[in-house]
């Protein structure tokens, strides 16, 4: 299979596995993010909306940037359950920083 490649790593391309629920997009997601581990990729996985909490918590607390910092390092950023909760505004804030910090930093 190509994906377990991970050459789209490289490339700075984006991987969007969509399907109806319990098809396996996340064991899928899961897969390909351990193989580009295996390869040597900088990989997080994460659930959106515990991604998205945590942020938000990590704003109240003051250790925000830290966290922004961790995501902006990693080369392959999975985020698991995409869509299923709406984004509050201050969600949709964090998730467009660090798009651009990502389309930045890998243009």
């Amino acid at each position: 299979m190509r994906l377990a490649e991970c050459s789209f790593i490289g490339r700075n391309e984006n991987l969007l596995i969509t399907g109806s629920t319990g098809i396996g997009k996340s064991y899928v997601a899961s897969a390909i993010g351990h193989q580009a581990c295996i390869l040597g990729y900088r990989v997080m996985y994460a659930s959106t909306p515990k991604l998205f909490a945590k942020l938000k918590m990590a704003k109240a607390d003051g250790s925000y940037i830290k966290e922004i910092t961790k995501i902006e390092r990693q080369q392959l950023l999975i985020l698991d359950d995409f869509g299923i909760q709406p984004f509050d505004a201050q969600s949709r804030a964090a998730l467009m920083e660090i798009i651009e910090d990502r389309h930045e930093k890998h243009p």
